[in-house]
């Protein structure tokens, strides 16, 4: 596993580890194993951070001694050569270390994605020069993985977010494709504020094929004819018409609250 930087000792013995902050210091290796760790369903949070922690920096446990876990590291020496370092851990460091870690438990800062599956290229990160109707697919596949966990609709939105003839995705690739396509779409809350408003708490199931449609009436004003032309442009462009109607309709209904 490539870490992110050797571990070092300084001359007065102190053990310096290196391990990720962020999603985007990861290595390609080191994010497609945290996704698999994460999406293996083995592992509980802190678990998964343990493993995630011993693998990044390099760890050896040895075994269990009444002095701490008896572990080793390769520390890195002059002119590039490497020796292991033998030292014991608590567990209580292991539990203040791994608090660096904490960011894996949440999607809302993946602003990553791994650059292929099975040889397919990623689209762009945030869904930039991708067409209306990929992106409406993709919506339709996600919503219908969470409501399922079916791997059929994982697998129909990798096959969008790495075109080309995708067939099989493993736990860490169906983990990134739904992280990544959630974080895409906290970007877009963000973005067309007008237009993706949070669901009401308790409210009716939402239909997503009665939702694409809607959008794509509002889109090309009820005419048939730009239909195709609509659903080809740039999904952004799209959402930024969807969002100036929307933002429209909010203020019609406030100047005209009985209307």
């Amino acid at each position: 596993m490539q870490k992110t930087a050797p571990s070092t000792l300084s001359a007065d013995g102190v053990l310096h580890l290196t391990c990720p902050r962020s999603w985007k210091e990861m290595t390609e290796e080191q994010l497609r194993y945290a996704l698999h760790v994460i999406g293996c369903g083995l592992y509980s949070s802190v678990e998964g951070r343990t493993l995630m922690l011993l693998r990044f920096t390099g760890i050896e446990v040895k075994e269990k001694t009444p002095y701490g876990w008896a572990c080793s590291v390769s520390v890195a020496l002059p002119k590039g050569k490497q020796r292991k370092h033998q030292f014991f851990m608590q567990s209580w460091q292991v539990q203040d270390m791994i608090k660096q870690l904490e960011f894996v438990d949440s999607y809302e800062t993946f602003d990553v994605r791994l650059e292929s599956i099975g040889g397919f290229k990623a689209v762009d990160g945030l869904l930039h020069r991708v067409m209306f109707q990929d992106y409406l697919n993709m919506e339709k596949y996600y919503q219908g993985y969470l409501a399922t966990k079916q791997h059929r609709y994982a697998l129909g939105l990798a096959k969008l977010l790495y075109p080309g003839g995708v067939k099989i995705i493993d736990d860490a690739e169906l983990t990134n494709c739904v992280m990544w396509f959630s974080y895409v779409k906290k970007q877009f809350s963000k973005s067309f504020r007008h237009f993706f408003k949070p669901a009401p708490e308790g409210g009716k199931t939402i239909d997503w094929v009665e939702q694409m449609n809607v959008q794509i009436r509002a889109l090309t004003d009820g005419d048939i004819t730009k239909e195709s032309a609509v659903l080809e442009k740039d999904c952004w462009r799209a959402l930024t018409e969807l969002d100036a109607k929307a933002r429209e309709a909010e203020e019609f209904r406030k100047k005209y609250p009985k209307a």
